[in-house]
């Protein structure tokens, strides 16, 4: 019998049956494997986000925009618009307002879902502006009644955020009977209504610096309350931001007294 029959034969069977060595790349893996892409936050519905910057000169302006506060320059924050209509130009109003110095107002439209503002403050006539930064040992101006000063850096600092309290420390190394005390911080926050600070003296009387509100924190206090009593010792400064999405810093703090 010829040989090329059973050669024939099996090369027959081979391509009926399939073989070990098949080059056809695998199928693409299901759709339904696949992680679905992510998605970003909607705008409520018939608005758009709109990412606001402000700034002003000298910083620390608190501003208003569509009846709401949007923190103290400089600031970034993204605010919800109405969805303008096909060709329609919106226009928004800005209030700027700093003590000491005249409010302003600014005006200004989105430009690809973006608003960039600047507020050039100028002072109120015969106003001494409350000072932003600076010698954090500086005076508030008011008037002693000419016993010796202590001045004292304060430590500690820095971050101020979310349901978290910022602390520092001072010590007085010298005997002093308090006759006055004023306590300059220095810092910002982009919403003030977060904050509530105190003061502890070193035999544990504490005192209230900042309990929210609107007024700018970041500036002299005067303490009345601490008057008679004595500063030698260790004083502890606490700041809690006790509500969400706004941040600042403090950057440094200091006391003055004056000893009777």
């Amino acid at each position: 019998m010829s040989k090329v029959l059973p050669v024939a034969l099996c090369a027959l069977l081979l391509a009926a049956c399939g073989g070990d060595d098949d080059d056809t790349p695998p199928p693409p893996p299901s759709a339904v494997n696949s992680a679905p892409a992510p998605t970003q936050p909607a705008a409520p519905s018939g608005q758009v986000m709109v990412t606001v910057t402000a700034n002003s000169t000298p910083p620390g302006a608190m501003v208003t925009g569509g009846g709401r506060q949007l923190g103290t320059t400089p600031l970034t924050t993204q605010v919800p618009i109405p969805a303008p209509q096909p060709g329609q130009v919106q226009t928004f109003a800005f209030n700027f307002a700093l003590a000491g110095y005249q409010p302003a107002t600014v005006n200004a439209s989105p430009t690809n879902n973006q608003i960039t503002i600047t507020a050039a403050l100028a002072p109120l006539a015969g106003a001494v502006p409350t000072p932003v930064g600076g010698d954090p040992t500086g005076d508030d101006g008011e008037p002693s009644n000419g016993g010796p000063e202590l001045r004292v850096s304060g430590r500690g600092g820095g971050p101020i955020f979310d349901n978290h309290t910022t602390t520092g420390t001072a010590s007085v190394g010298q005997a002093c009977t308090i006759d006055s005390l004023r306590v300059r911080l220095v810092g910002n926050h982009s919403y003030y209504g977060d904050l509530h600070i105190t003061l502890t003296d070193p035999q544990g009387h504490s005192y209230s610096l900042a309990r929210g509100g609107r007024q700018n924190p970041f500036r002299t206090h005067r303490v009345r309350r601490a008057a008679g009593r004595q500063a030698q010792g260790t004083w502890r400064l606490a700041i809690a931001d006790r509500l969400a999405q706004d941040s600042g810093i403090l950057r440094s703090w200091a006391m003055t007294f004056t000893c009777r």
